[in-house]
């Protein structure tokens, strides 16, 4: 089978010195998805910028100005949450696509396939490193954040928050290929996912019944943790960090078995 880059039974550590001999193939991925989605524009990069700022600019006039949320330094407080979700939701929306679309070259060239929905989130990380060179030096010069070692927290949550959208990328690539109406799903589940975690507001905000609703969102304890790192420069609370480390252990483990056990039957239903 000629997609079946390896076999289900291939160990964890096999697999991963796979895709590292296959590095190269991710970087091609990468600068290709970079040059062909912005070739032909003036703006280039730029314009995956431009969405998200605007639309941070919109909700920030609406909950700053119009409903008045009273949290302190609330530019900062938007910014850093909405970033990361959106990188969390292009990479996870792409990555449900990502082996169809390239279905071509998964029937004809064994490959390990993981290195599609990596490549995914790489290119979705780019961008997102990108927003965030803009942003850090914003947050320092004209918003009051203060850099100190909170920083190095922060580095560790980042990383932390690209495995599990790693994790997720793996489980909804794999779900693309069985499920076709995977993305028409997300487009559902990701607005109500977006409402429900804690990115315009705090969970402190919410009445008591729906706390818990909100501790269970994965996403909140990876952006209350970046957050308290860098706007407070505090080490984030023990209950932050074991909910970031639960989840990253659990989504990572399950992730790649899943991805694992179904991948050699991708070419059969492409």
């Amino acid at each position: 089978m000629p997609g079946a880059a390896v076999t289900p039974n291939q160990s964890l550590s096999g697999r991963l010195a796979r895709l590292l001999a296959y590095r190269t193939l991710v970087k091609y991925l990468l600068l290709k998805d970079i040059k062909v989605k912005s070739r032909g524009t003036y703006l280039g990069v730029a314009w995956t910028l431009l969405n998200p700022l605007l639309t941070i600019i919109v909700y920030f006039v609406i909950f700053r100005h119009v409903f008045r949320v009273a949290i302190p330094n609330y530019l900062p407080f938007f910014l850093l949450g909405f970033l990361m979700w959106v990188f969390f939701s292009r990479s996870v929306s792409a990555a449900a696509q990502c082996i169809l679309a390239s279905g071509g070259i998964v029937k004809q060239s064994p490959f390990p396939l993981e290195t599609l929905p990596l490549a995914t989130v790489l290119y979705h990380l780019f961008h997102h490193a990108v927003a965030l060179g803009i942003a850090l030096p914003l947050m320092f010069i004209f918003w009051g954040v203060k850099p100190g070692r909170g920083l190095v927290w922060v580095g560790l949550v980042l990383l932390a928050f690209v495995g599990f959208t790693l994790a997720a990328a793996l489980w909804l690539a794999t779900l693309g290929v069985f499920f076709r109406d995977s993305r028409d799903i997300l487009e559902v589940a990701l607005p109500i996912l977006f409402w429900g975690t804690p990115i315009f507001y705090t969970t402190e905000m919410a009445p008591g019944i729906v706390r818990p609703i909100l501790a269970a969102n994965p996403l909140s304890s990876f952006i209350v943790a970046a957050r308290v790192s860098l706007l407070e420069g505090q080490t984030p609370s023990l209950e932050h960090v074991l909910g970031m480390g639960c989840w990253l252990v659990l989504a990572l483990a399950s992730g790649v078995w899943v991805f694992s056990r179904y991948s050699p039957r991708f070419v059969e239903e492409l």
